[in-house]
């Protein structure tokens, strides 16, 4: 089973990807941060996380990779939009780092080890390119927790079919949970685990994207009755959905 990236890279995906920002899905890993550092954020996307980090550790220097060169150009636009003269960006997959051993202080992932079939693999490669002593940190969502009021059996629906697709794609909707144990086996040590929840708000803005998604896959019969579910609920004024994301730090003894 081949890997695929479920969100996609249409102008609404990547759109909601850029409203991330080191300070509301990467605050876990600023302690750890200090000028100076050398840093690789895997699965970069948009940027937007990407350049908090380049910012926190100036004089430093931020690489971000991602296999997507759309992502690459955006982000790469952005920084030189905002002056950001200490991160450069590049395409790259994260079985194959294209950096020597032992190239860096700190790697970052935020979003990523939900999307591949061979987690323990990516671990093993950075491993490779941190430093000894370095430190990693790690981010992902858990579909085991989500709160969602009011809900309707479409709309449970809905965010069943997400996952089934997600799974499909040789993701792991679940990875959250995993993410302490899948450091410890790759042979990271002193590791810190923790979990917290997002807030969507306004609730179209998750909605709207599960539903395009869901309205793009043509896998599934009823996917006009649970695209249609997602838009009224973004519309009630009880609507309510949170989300689990898990995130753990690690050192490379």
């Amino acid at each position: 089973m081949q890997e695929k990236y479920t969100p996609g890279y249409s102008s609404n995906a990547t759109n909601f990807m850029a409203k991330r920002s080191l300070d509301t899905h990467g605050a876990f890993f600023k302690p750890y941060l200090r000028p100076g550092m050398k840093l690789l954020d895997c699965g970069c996307g948009p940027g937007t996380i990407a350049l908090g980090l380049a910012k926190a550790i100036f004089p430093g220097m931020l690489t971000g990779i991602d296999r997507e060169p759309s992502q690459i150009q955006i982000a790469a636009e952005s920084a030189f939009t905002q002056g950001v003269s200490n991160a450069d960006f590049l395409e790259g997959n994260i079985y194959a780092l294209p950096f020597p051993d032992n190239s860096f202080d700190a790697i970052f992932s935020h979003a990523l080890f939900e999307h591949l079939q061979e987690p323990a693999q990516a671990l093993r490669e950075l491993w490779r390119v941190l430093k000894p002593g370095g430190i990693v940190g790690l981010r992902s969502p858990d579909w085991g927790g989500f709160l969602i009021a009011p809900s309707t059996p479409e709309l449970e629906k809905a965010f069943s079919y997400y996952k089934w697709l997600q799974q499909q794609n040789s993701g792991n909707p679940y990875v959250g949970r995993e993410l302490r144990a899948l450091l410890r086996q790759s042979g990271f040590t002193d590791i810190k685990a923790s979990a917290s929840y997002q807030c969507y708000e306004p609730l179209s803005e998750a909605t709207e994207y599960l539903a395009l998604l869901i309205e793009a896959s043509a896998k599934v019969d009823g996917a006009t009755a649970m695209s249609s579910a997602l838009r009224e609920w973004s519309q009630h004024p009880d609507g309510f959905f949170a989300q689990a994301w898990c995130e753990v730090v690690g050192w490379k003894g």
